[in-house]
């Protein structure tokens, strides 16, 4: 019985952690295109120069 408490704690554990990756990944990724697009309207702005 021990061993069935084992599996489920370790699958709980699995499914919750996959959950928080994909939650901090996408906020990661979304954090990451919005500095590089800031970064080529600051340099664009800087070449027009604008800035």
């Amino acid at each position: 019985m021990a061993n069935i408490q084992y599996f489920m704690a370790l699958l709980a554990a699995l499914v919750i952690g996959v959950f928080l990756i994909k939650k901090i990944t996408g906020c990661i990724f979304r954090i990451v295109i919005a500095v590089i697009m800031l970064a080529i309207i600051g340099w664009a702005l800087t070449v027009l120069h604008l800035l």
